[in-house]
């Protein structure tokens, strides 16, 4: 029973180093500080920030899953959360190139009364990179 707390809290561990990357990933691809924008209410903020963390989740949550538990899955874990991260660093700057001005700027633009279109495409982005990931490892 202690050696499955301690490998539960170590894969805990791992999950919040790779959310807490994630963040800080989409806190340099957009303008300002992307924690600042979620508490003044900047609904593109909140959204992009939360579903890049729910499907950061995801893809641990497959990895753990697919690669095996136990002590050995630990490096699965960081090593495909970190992929998540790249990839999704990655997709979102490719569809900055696609879409005419600066996304980040677009998914910002409402504030607190509604989320600019370019928002969902980015937040699609996101989800959709992570649904890759984690059907690669089933």
């Amino acid at each position: 029973m202690f050696e499955l707390i301690l490998q539960t809290l170590a894969y805990s561990g791992i999950g919040l180093v790779v959310l807490v990357v994630g963040f800080l990933a989409l806190d340099l691809l957009t303008p300002g500080r992307l924690g600042t924008h979620v508490m003044e209410g900047n609904r593109g903020a909140g959204l992009i920030a939360g579903t890049g963390l729910a499907s950061l989740g995801l893809i641990l949550w497959f990895s753990i899953y697919f690669t095996g538990a136990g002590w050995d899955g630990l490096d699965d874990a960081a090593i495909f959360g970190l992929i998540g991260v790249v990839t999704q660093a990655v997709g979102f700057l490719i569809l900055d190139m696609l879409i005419p001005g600066k996304l980040a700027d677009h998914c910002f633009d409402g504030g607190s009364e509604r989320v600019h279109a370019a928002g969902y495409v980015t937040a699609g982005i996101q989800l959709s990179v992570a649904l890759v990931i984690c059907a690669s490892l089933t």
